[in-house]
């Protein structure tokens, strides 16, 4: 119960940043976003046709990488050979051990962002790259989904101001 509680705070305490000063209803809405969001986006895996089984031809040069229930990170794009190199500029918090990455596409084929997860990778999800963080390599899955089945548009994922 400590930890949820720990946890939930974390969620509030980092949102209220990102909404503008919005009132603490608000950013308790964007913590709550941050962590539902991320955790439905998992079971969108199981839908036929949307997990990607190659590397999209195109993307942009920079992404934000988001930690589930964390913070955002600017990140660079890579590629090397058949396979994305998602190269993230910062640090995580020493508590968190990256799992994996999920590059996120959206229904229009702009990419969205990269969501890292703490734990093992969707169970038959074809790797399309490497996220590098820290001392830290992970793999990377894809999907392609509806951003309104995982986000909240009033509490932003990957915001753009985190790669301006």
């Amino acid at each position: 119960m400590q930890r949820f509680l720990l946890i939930a705070a974390m969620l509030i305490a980092g949102c209220d940043r990102s909404t503008g000063g919005k009132s603490s209803a608000a950013a308790a809405t964007c913590g709550l976003a941050a962590l539902a969001g991320p955790t439905a986006l998992l079971g969108q895996f199981g839908i036929p046709d949307q997990t990607l089984g190659s590397v999209p031809r195109k993307l942009p040069e920079r992404l934000v990488v988001r930690l589930v229930a964390g913070p955002a990170y600017p990140a660079i794009v890579g590629r090397s050979d058949s396979m994305l190199l998602i190269g993230v500029n910062g640090g995580l918090p020493a508590n968190v051990k990256p799992g994996f990455g999920v590059l996120i596409l959206d229904t229009g084929n702009k990419a969205r962002g990269v969501l890292l997860y703490e734990g093992a990778p969707v169970e038959g999800a074809p790797q399309i790259g490497t996220v590098s963080i820290d001392n830290a390599s992970v793999p990377l899955l894809g999907i392609q989904v509806d951003p309104a089945k995982f986000e909240d548009p009033r509490c932003l994922l990957f915001p753009d101001s985190v790669i301006q």
